[in-house]
């Protein structure tokens, strides 16, 4: 009995180990590795115990687990909710835990400056609170503690290179780069790496027999772009103003592009982009570079005019670029198309909230709720399978509280005086309109009746307060990305409540709006702010956009861009690459795949998650329909869907966001 006692306490200490060597081991065994980018072996990694002397590496399985935070939760054994994880990431002051995208270069090695470098590190973007000292010294520990778990386990293989991201919007960006430098740590963006690993990386710019050079380049909206041109190094994105007359180079990707001739990123954009999406709507050129800027180019045309022509030559996209005189430039301004687009008057005879699915449908109008408001009306109507129940606040109420405060007559004072105003007095004025704005009391039955929807149709979740103007997705005008959106917990104070909507009622009145319709001709008097009501998705699997594209020789295709978790579709940080699948026609049996996610497949190689393609495919077909017919030249329109997929346990579900006409034709 002894002996049999014995045996098995050896067993179970041999188990001990054994285990302990596997989970040590993973760096040399690539457990758990995915391919990010098409080429980079990556794992998904977990630095814990930040606010300990000794951090933790866990590299973990994105099979099993569906991002960091649920690898704590369910892995780690933690039990955090989501929120709560972020909580200690996000802040440098109870800090506890990092996620991180660990890049595997061995088979890829990268010798810079006679070092070689054999593994990359990259932190995923969580909003973090640091200041550049406290996020540089962040990174800088996150390197030793990386560089020690490696060295660990497959002993002296080579350098690291530290990621960063070259967006300002996300942290930890290019500004703390000299900062890890000095520090001797190789730093570059993931865009860069990328980059570098191509097999046979070209000059972007090659000379041609003409006067012209040719861009190597990817084209999102064809075109010709003449105008000053205008390099914007990475963090002076939001310094950029308003002016036809130029033609922006963006060393980063930035969230938003003012009015210009022609719009040109070194990162590459997707197609659904907010950024293209404007582009389509201003008809001005949009592309971005495939390789690097020769040594002189900036010297050579920098705030220089310019005239660029965007085409595709032979089946290839090219761009090219010559320098023109000024009465060159100036005969082509002239010659350029005035837009200008009236939008629906708004009707301010409906003063109480539209329930979508009981109240009258002749009231969930453009003219009253919104476009956005308005089409998810019809969407919960007639496709009520893939929506959840909304509700609108009227154009009404918005003018009732800018005239209460008096924001009414700064309004006109400023439209009065727009054309004598200089870009900054413009912009001054419009900040006090948003100020005033924001002083404002609501009229009490908001809250009543926010509080009765609340309690009946979202009790303990998070409620969404989505900007839905008469100045919005129309067939003749996108506006992607010009106003704000808010959200709140339901059961909160009603101080909070009415914080959200003034900031949501105010975002008419932000700079790049008013621009944006100034360019269009709108009619500035006639632009309202309702607001439509939806529950939020909170830890949503995957998130994406579906368009239709108008086919000449037969019904449209659909294109769909997909990308796991929260990672956004239309404005990706860093250079983050969505699932890309499209049906050839409307009705066709099988999907064709253009890319794959660097994150995680959803539909590709995906047999659960068939029953929703088809499902969004279908539910595309019929948006399709509906949304066209009404139009007079149908053949130039197609739709765009924003949809989520949530899992439940096992189950998924699809969920269709909004929808909304397109007036132009995106790249294939």
């Amino acid at each position: 009995m002894k002996k049999d006692s014995f045996l098995i306490h050896c067993f179970f200490i041999s188990l001990f180990f054994c285990g302990k060597i596997l989970a040590q081991n993973e760096y040399n065994a690539k457990d758990y590795q995915f391919i990010s980018y098409d080429k980079i072996p990556t794992w998904k990694v977990i630095v814990a115990d930040w606010d300990q002397s000794e951090p933790s590496v866990h590299l973990f399985d994105t099979e099993r687990y569906k991002g960091h935070g649920n690898y704590v939760c369910y892995g780690m054994k933690t039990g955090l909710r989501f929120p709560q994880f972020k909580e200690l990431v996000r802040h440098p002051s109870h800090r506890v835990y990092l996620p991180v995208f660990l890049y595997d270069l061995r088979k890829m090695p990268m010798v810079i400056e006679g070092e070689t470098y054999t593994w990359a590190v990259r932190l995923e973007h969580y909003d973090y609170t640091d200041d550049p000292y406290s996020m540089e010294q962040t990174f800088v520990r996150l390197m030793k503690t990386m560089e020690k778990y490696i060295r660990k386990q497959a002993g002296n293989i080579g350098r690291g290179i530290a990621l960063l991201a070259s967006s300002s919007a996300a942290l930890p960006n290019k500004t703390i780069r000299k900062g890890l430098e000095q520090q001797g740590y190789q730093t570059m963006a993931l865009y860069e790496l990328i980059a570098a690993l191509e097999k046979s990386p070209q000059e972007a710019i090659t000379p041609t027999k003409n006067k012209e050079q040719s861009f190597a380049a990817k084209l999102l909206n064809t075109g010709i772009a003449v105008g000053y041109l205008k390099w914007i190094k990475t963090g002076e994105e939001n310094k950029v103003t308003s002016n036809f007359k130029n033609i922006l180079l963006y060393e980063s990707l930035p969230y938003r592009v003012p009015i210009a001739n022609g719009i040109i990123t070194i990162e590459p954009q997707t197609p659904l982009s907010h950024i293209n999406l404007l582009a389509k709507n201003r008809g001005t050129i949009n592309a971005y570079l495939q390789a690097k800027l020769p040594q002189d180019f900036l010297q050579k045309y920098g705030n220089k005019l310019v005239k660029i022509i965007a085409k595709k030559e032979n089946g290839k996209d090219a761009l090219e670029i010559e320098l023109i005189s000024e009465r060159e430039a100036q005969e082509h301004w002239k010659n350029q198309r005035k837009l200008r687009v009236k939008i629906p008057k708004p009707d301010l005879s409906v003063a109480s909230f539209s329930h979508f699915e009981l109240g009258a449908r002749t009231v969930q109008t453009v003219n009253c709720i919104g476009a956005k408001a308005a089409n998810y009306a019809w969407l919960q109507h007639e496709l009520p399978e893939y929506t959840r129940p909304g509700f609108a606040i009227p154009f009404y109420f918005y003018f009732k509280t800018v005239k209460s405060c008096g924001a009414d007559q700064l309004i006109e004072s400023l439209l009065k005086d727009q054309f004598k105003l200089s870009s900054k007095a413009l912009n001054k004025r419009l900040e006090s309109i948003r100020n005033r704005i924001l002083t404002a009391s609501l009229d009490e039955r908001i809250y009543r009746e926010l509080e009765l929807i609340g309690e009946k149709y979202y009790k303990g979740k998070r409620v969404r307060l989505r900007s839905s103007t008469n100045c919005e997705d129309l067939a003749d005008f996108n506006g992607a990305g010009l106003y704000v959106s808010k959200g709140f917990q339901q059961g909160c104070e009603r101080k909070v409540v009415q914080e959200k909507i003034l900031k949501v009622y105010a975002s008419l009145w932000l700079s790049r709006a008013f621009e944006e319709r100034a360019f269009f001709g709108i009619d500035h008097r006639q632009a309202a702010m309702a607001i439509l009501i939806n529950e939020a998705f909170p830890q949503e699997y995957a998130n994406g956009v579906a368009l239709t594209i108008p086919n000449p020789t037969g019904t449209p295709s659909i294109h769909i861009n997909t990308q796991y978790g929260e990672v956004s579709v239309t404005n990706p940080k860093d250079a983050s690459r969505p699932e890309i699948i499209y049906f050839r026609q409307l009705d066709s049996k099988w999907y064709v795949t253009e890319s794959k996610s660097s994150l995680q497949n959803i539909f590709v190689d995906n047999p659960l998650l068939t029953p929703l393609v088809r499902q969004l495919q279908k539910a595309c077909a019929e948006i399709d329909a509906s949304l066209r017919k009404k139009l007079i030249n149908p053949e130039n329109y197609g739709v765009d869907v924003e949809f989520k997929i949530m899992k439940k346990g096992a189950v998924f579900k699809l969920y269709i966001k909004q929808a909304r006409l397109l007036n132009t034709v995106l790249p294939e």
